[in-house]
């Protein structure tokens, strides 16, 4: 199976590596890349088109992709499966402590605005979950942390139309490092062959 790991705000796609590895070393071929700018200053449709760009010349523009996203990287994930055809290629996206219907954090003073688009009830999370039909084909999951300090509240991470699933873990960034999430979704990936990571 190929893989497109999306990192969130502040970071660059090294931050995924751990997770990377262990998707890897489970058999399947992985993509982390750097979105850019990494702050988010030109907004998640940018952000998108950028992911966009970057998978194809990475994977090509036809072969089948599991996608991951993670915190902001999994806004940016939505926005590219339902408004830039990615949907009609990914089999299956995983949300990691995503911000599906904001956080309170994103009204912190800070010139992005990714950032703003992250706050509830934002113009652009509400037309993402106005069109959430455009994924009916893809199979969705949202993993979070009750213990997240930077989705707030936490249960902003809790999306109707996934397989929604809680881990006990400290912070936000640590969902990225966790085994069990990792194992979780190797255990998920559609693939023939049978790997634990």
């Amino acid at each position: 199976m190929k893989v497109v790991l999306v990192h969130g705000i502040f970071n660059t796609g090294h931050v995924m590596r751990v997770l990377q590895k262990r998707i890897q070393a489970a058999g399947h071929e992985c993509f982390s890349p750097t979105i850019s700018p990494f702050d988010g200053r030109l907004g998640i449709e940018h952000a998108a088109a950028n992911l966009s760009e970057q998978i194809d010349a990475f994977f090509g523009c036809d072969s089948e992709i599991t996608l991951i996203g993670f915190s902001m990287g999994a806004i940016v994930s939505r926005y590219y499966l339902q408004y830039l055809g990615g949907a009609t290629r990914v089999r299956q996206f995983f949300s990691l402590a995503a911000p599906h219907h904001g956080s309170y954090l994103a009204y912190l003073p800070y010139p992005s605005k990714g950032i703003k688009q992250l706050r509830p009830n934002s113009e652009l999370l509400l037309q993402l979950a106005s069109s959430e039909s455009q994924l009916k084909k893809v199979k969705l999951y949202s993993y979070r942390t009750p213990i997240d300090f930077t989705i707030v509240p936490s249960s902003s991470s809790i999306w109707r139309v996934a397989d929604n699933q809680s881990f006990i873990i400290v912070l936000h960034l640590s969902v990225i490092f966790s085994r069990r999430i990792a194992q979780t979704i190797c255990s998920k990936l559609v693939d023939d062959s049978a790997h634990e990571c």
